[in-house]
């Protein structure tokens, strides 16, 4: 999505003890429009909808936020209330467009992978993860590009060398662990 309005947070009085009235009422309008931002990039994936609707149909909600934010620097309450219900009235019809148009939302599918007592998870969509972060808050998650990003330094390595010559030497062999340190090798050999 668009980048979204910056809160301040101006209605909490420890925070913002200066806050003047009109600030903690622009900062509470566009509590609406922050649930609805979330709930929309919680389901279509982070900052995605808009990509999923007609150009025509994205203009038109980048114009409501650009004017939202407008508002916002202003500084006027009932202002910012209005544009934020724009707002939320545009992403619910950016979603019914995109449900319309057969769009799916965002795959919270993750693969988890173990090894050495540590667990991985590669997410699938990677503009899921929100999603995936609630349903696994423990798992230290990588999307597929970063995946790849690791693989590619991996390559360039004189052990991503060492391993593609035992693979070329033994080709139905697996590689079940590889020793990082300059410690001498001297685990039996499993033949």
């Amino acid at each position: 999505m668009a980048k979204r309005p910056r809160r301040k947070k101006l209605d909490d009085r420890l925070i913002q003890p200066d806050a003047r009235a009109e600030e903690i009422k622009c900062d509470l309008a566009i509590a609406p429009f922050d649930r609805a931002a979330r709930e929309m990039d919680y389901k279509w994936g982070v900052d995605t909808l808009p990509e999923l609707v007609s150009p025509e149909t994205a203009a038109k909600y980048g114009s409501a936020l650009a004017k939202l934010n407008q508002a916002i620097s202003e500084g006027d309450s009932a202002v910012v209330a209005a544009r934020a219900a724009v707002c939320v009235r545009g992403m619910a019809a950016m979603d019914a467009e995109a449900t319309a148009a057969g769009k799916r939302p965002a795959s919270d599918d993750v693969v988890i992978c173990e090894i050495d007592g540590h667990q991985f998870g590669i997410l699938i969509d990677d503009r899921a993860w929100p999603r995936v972060r609630e349903a696994y808050p423990d798992l230290n998650t990588l999307s597929r590009r970063e995946v790849a990003i690791a693989i590619r330094v991996y390559k360039q390595t004189k052990l991503a060398e060492m391993t593609e010559a035992a693979k070329a030497a033994f080709p139905d062999s697996d590689i079940t662990s590889l020793n990082l340190t300059n410690e001498p090798i001297n685990d039996p050999i499993p033949f």
